[in-house]
């Protein structure tokens, strides 16, 4: 009777120990948008959205040791008229990590930001985006085993995921498609497709080639200096945004110097994901209290197909320098260039990296009292001649609560890559809140 008491007297002792061990936390972020677009564009699209996310974050701890995290992302968009697009609902970040003093073994679902660059960053790539709105795409969580080591001023990163997702697509009655000129990506950059006012989109067939999102992996080198930090990056895998090839019927107008075909009202999407090889470097110094930045990249295509890029290879420069106004302001200013060469043109206005080959952005965030935010991001494009204003304000109540206005515009021909969003001038009005 005595060593059962005995043991029981140690059970209990050793669980408050445990108990002293753990520690979990359990929130909620919460946002409510509602975006009215200032012009009618097509037929069956929304003039207005109203959306709510919440992204509940759990966090187990056990020591330093072992950690379980859960983020997952739930939006519900009700009145859009792209059934793909009512609800929508990806795990982000759902993992279990151990750590010990110099190494960390880490699986489940991953979100990765390789680079250092802002708003267009080509190193990038390891996880699929979700592009309902491709000016502001979302990284979808990639189901991975990560292994991280810390050597003293160098680490590393090995990344393998056994099947990556792919990109998730505008839906069918998306502003997001071209709704008046398509400019399809061709071997010969020959095509121009004149859309009906009328238009009925609907995808087709989704193809995997060369099992482009099967065992896709990924390795990260950095050395951290005190003045001057480096990295080298490989990524072989799924390309972040594939290739959509329009299966149309119509009337050729023209056949000099490109191919123009008055398009009937219905439009098939068809869409190949392919299979890519990435090396990068990126780098950072800090002099003079501006921070200096440069990601580089050369991409090329696994996948030997005419309509795909061969080889890509992007550079982007940005200097960032942060202003002190007054006691209870500051000031982060960004200023960056992209240049993006290719083996061949592209004419394609479907191209998220075609609005950068030659683009300059300036960013800018103003916070004062910790109350108030203003942020700007301006990008022209040097080619084409379009460009990209956003401005927003944001103020806090309550410590809690944030409220924002947003005003996005959008200036550029339909048969460019950025102008051919023309018509999706917005106003969005946003109430936050964490719990």
């Amino acid at each position: 009777m005595k060593i059962a008491c005995l043991l029981l007297i140690l059970i209990f002792h050793s669980l408050a120990q445990a108990k002293r061990k753990t520690e979990w936390s359990l929130h909620i972020d919460t946002k409510f948008d509602a975006t009215y677009f200032a012009q009618a564009y097509g037929t069956d699209t929304n003039q207005d959205l109203y959306k709510l996310e919440l992204d509940p974050i759990y966090d187990w701890r056990y020591l330093d040791s072992v950690r379980f995290y859960v983020k997952p992302t739930f939006i519900a968009n009700p009145n859009n008229k792209s059934d793909e697009e009512k609800y929508f609902f990806d795990p982000t970040e759902t993992y279990l990590r151990y750590q010990s003093d110099s190494f960390s073994l880490q699986a489940g679902c991953n979100v990765f930001t390789w680079g250092v660059t802002d708003g267009y960053n080509p190193l990038d790539v390891i996880n699929s985006k979700q592009y309902f709105d491709p000016l502001h795409s979302r990284k979808l969580g990639a189901p991975s085993v990560v292994f991280s080591q810390t050597l003293d001023i160098w680490d590393y990163e090995l990344i393998y995921i056994p099947e990556n997702r792919g990109a998730t697509l505008p839906g069918e009655q998306s502003r997001w498609l071209p709704r008046e000129v398509f400019v399809p990506q061709t071997p010969e950059n020959d095509l121009v497709l004149l859309l009906p006012e009328s238009l009925h989109y609907n995808y087709g067939t989704k193809e995997d080639l060369d099992d482009a999102r099967k065992n896709n992996y990924a390795l990260r080198l950095q050395r951290h200096g005190s003045v001057f930090d480096v990295g080298l990056t490989y990524f072989e895998g799924v390309a972040s945004f594939p290739l959509i090839q329009p299966v149309v019927t119509g009337t050729v107008v023209a056949v000099s110097p490109k191919t123009i075909v008055q398009v009937d009202p219905d439009v098939t999407l068809n869409v190949k994901n392919y299979r890519i090889r990435q090396g990068g470097i990126s780098m950072t110094a800090s002099s003079w209290e501006t921070l200096f930045k440069l990601a580089s990249s050369y991409t090329s295509s696994l996948t030997d197909d005419p309509y795909i890029q061969k080889w890509t290879f992007e550079n982007v420069l940005a200097v960032e320098k942060t202003f002190n106004l007054g006691e209870s302001g500051l000031l982060i200013a960004v200023l960056q260039k992209s240049i993006i060469q290719t083996e061949k043109e592209n004419d394609s206005n479907l191209s998220m990296t075609e609005i950068f080959r030659d683009a300059w952005m300036l960013g800018g965030r103003m916070s004062w009292k910790e109350v108030w935010n203003f942020s700007v991001l301006a990008l022209y494009d040097g080619i084409h001649g379009s460009n990209y204003e956003e401005l927003t304000l944001t103020r806090r109540f309550w410590d809690a609560w944030n409220l924002s206005f947003t005003a996005s515009l959008i200036q550029g021909s339909s048969e460019t890559p950025l102008g051919v969003y023309e018509k999706n001038d917005s106003y969005t009005l946003t109430l936050s809140r964490s719990f």
